[in-house]
């Protein structure tokens, strides 16, 4: 096979070339990142395997005891062979990141620096947890072969109860190459890849809202018609949707949902599962297409990639209004794309400043200097399909979640407060951006990793023109953005687990119950691999992608339109309440990407759990 070096960021190191990915570096948010460059040794020419070495460090991390919550990062590999990029399935053996046992891998004697909140340092524990799907490890070969159970990727969390900044050093997974097809003579680029997740402990949770039914269009009940009997859902045993005064039956206001049965293998949220912390942002969707050859790409964005030059945006037309700034770098056949947040035509831009601590007399930083994002890289990722996010979930070994996961990742174990958003209270602090006069409103830092509010907001869109009418254009904030590690739940608009952005934002797209179309799911999780347009190919999904009718959106909804700042529900904006299920899409096509912000966040069901895998 070809040797390559992509991007002219690749290192030579035996048979290998790596290069470091990363997946979610949100500057002021928690900053996952890879540190330094990927080391490949010990390659076994007659196991034909090698280690794959990295160090990955991330902020404000966690583990709790009441209630049982976590943060964790997911990771996993990637490799081009000189023609396309694969997934890299891992071996849990010898992972020095941990023991031998998959289940509870910890550390072996290297260090691993936690910061914690009162400024000491300790060493910690920590784990790594094997993600498994079924994947056809010989992808290049038959792609009728039987597949096989695969490791896609680890999950690394605390060990131990704690909280503050992480820094993990020696990271060592095992790839068994010969497995997949390739040879000690081939030449391979490897790219690791981070995503911050949240666990979200197994456990009963209700599903409905109280309060104003108004506010809270199609909600689920237990009670016929009638809104503000929310269902407990204790097991994930099948459920009957019946429209009856039966509290065993599930049913939602309206006439939302068709009758019928939710069967045991369809996700319920009963279950533990990891959900992304954060919607997927435009750096993270821009190392998306990067590592896809040129037909996939084309799947996956607005314009036809031939008719692009440098400097078009991936959309086509001109979308800054709207906060979009993904662009190619790098005109077919080889196409390469990079942010460019600040439209100067220069990609993917950062700067240091000095991030805690303050400076002395001379400007010198005493704290951390944090290199940050200035080109856009931290807004949430906006314009995309019901396909686009499928094939996302496909690529990282993932899933697409339901709407029952949504309201339990959003309220948790507690009963619902009326008219709730996800950060359990009725007040919602919405973050305009400019006046009647064209001037910055409350915004901080515009377009940079370190964007916020200026003042105590916990909700939010970019918005131009006036404030009480949206006439030009609407578009997303960064990720995180209300959220600092002083906030409260409520101030940062985090869920009861501490997941952002779940009630603001673009809005969250879920498999729905309405009818049969969603109903097929089963919570199968994606193999990292595409097909040759850049689609998922799981078969269970697909099922899917026959009818608009299979998801929904939950969560923040905004289009162009008016926006009363002053109320809770209106025609074109929704800041979203956990029980409130929008709208269907009406016949929106599932491949259709339009001005209105559908975003993506991805899931994947806790292995301790027992789930499918």
């Amino acid at each position: 096979m070809k040797s390559s070096s992509l991007l002219g960021h690749a290192f030579r190191m035996a048979f290998l070339c790596a290069i470091v990915g990363m997946f979610s570096g949100l500057a002021n948010a928690n900053n996952i990142r890879i540190i330094g460059k990927p080391i490949l040794k010990e390659q076994d020419t007659v196991k034909h395997t090698v280690l794959i070495k990295f160090d990955i460090a991330w902020d404000n991390s966690w583990k709790t005891s009441k209630p049982e919550n976590h943060d964790a990062a997911w990771i996993f590999v990637k490799c081009w062979d000189g023609e396309s990029w694969n997934h890299v399935y891992l071996e849990k053996d010898d992972v020095v990141a941990g023991s031998t046992a998959a289940a509870d891998a910890v550390n072996k004697g290297t260090a691993y620096y936690v910061s914690n909140r009162d400024g000491s340092e300790t060493k910690q524990k920590m784990v790594l947890e094997p993600g498994y799907s079924y994947a056809w490890k010989k992808w290049h070969l038959d792609p009728a072969e039987d597949s096989v159970q695969c490791i896609v990727g680890f999950f690394l969390y605390r060990k131990e109860f704690g909280a503050g900044h992480v820094v993990v050093p020696g990271i060592t997974l095992k790839w068994n190459y010969g497995e997949q097809g390739f040879v000690d003579e081939d030449d391979l680029v490897v790219k690791v890849f981070a995503v911050e997740m949240v666990y979200v402990p197994k456990g009963s949770y209700y599903l409905g809202g109280k309060g104003t039914a108004g506010y809270q269009n199609n909600s689920f009940t237990t009670n016929g018609a009638t809104f503000g009997s929310p269902m407990v859902i204790d097991s994930e045993d099948a459920i009957e949707i019946k429209n009856d005064e039966s509290a065993s039956t599930l049913w939602a206001v309206g006439n939302a949902i068709t009758t019928g049965t939710l069967s045991e293998n369809f996700p319920k949220g009963y279950k533990a599962f990891y959900i992304m912390k954060y919607e997927m942002t435009q750096e993270a969707y821009v190392e998306f297409l990067n590592t896809m050859n040129q037909g996939q790409q084309d799947g996956r964005i607005q314009a036809s990639l031939n008719s692009l030059g440098v400097n078009s945006y991936a959309w086509g037309g001109d979308v800054s209004a709207y906060r979009y700034g993904i662009k190619v770098m790098q005109a077919a056949p080889v196409v390469i794309f990079g942010c460019d947040g600040n439209f100067n035509n220069k990609y993917n831009e950062t700067d240091q400043v000095c991030y805690d601590g303050g400076t002395d007399t001379a400007g010198n930083c005493l704290g951390r200097t944090l290199t940050r994002n200035v080109d856009g890289q931290d807004l949430a990722m906006v314009f995309v399909s019901w396909m686009d996010l499928l094939a996302y979930a496909e690529f990282s070994g993932l899933r697409p979640f339901t709407e029952l996961e949504y309201e339990k990742a959003c309220r948790g174990p507690r009963e619902p407060v009326n008219d709730e958003y996800a950060w359990g209270s009725v007040t919602m602090t919405f973050w305009l951006t400019k006046t009647t006069n064209n001037s910055w409103y409350n915004m901080v830092d515009i377009r940079l990793g370190t964007e916020r509010a200026g003042d105590s907001r916990n909700a939010g869109a970019y918005i131009t023109n006036s404030w009480w009418n949206v006439s030009t254009a609407a578009g997303p904030v960064r990720v995180g953005c209300f959220a600092d590690s002083t906030t409260t739940r409520a101030a940062s608009g985090a869920t009861f687990w501490g997941v952002m952005n779940m009630s603001d934002n673009p809005a969250e797209m879920c498999v729905s119950v309405y009818d049969g179309n969603g109903r097929v799911f089963k919570g199968e999780h994606g193999c990292g691999q595409l097909d040759g347009n850049g689609d998922a190919i799981n078969k269970n999904w697909l099922e899917m992608t026959k009818s608009p009718y299979a998801y929904i959106n939950r969560g923040m909804f905004f289009t162009n339109g008016v926006y009363d700042v002053n109320s809770k529900y209106t025609i074109n904006f929704v800041c979203g309440m956990v029980s409130n299920r929008y709208r269907f899409n009406h016949g929106r096509p599932v491949t259709e990407r339009d001005y209105t912000s559908y975003g993506m966040r991805g899931i994947r069901c806790a292995r301790t759990e027992g789930a499918q895998q």
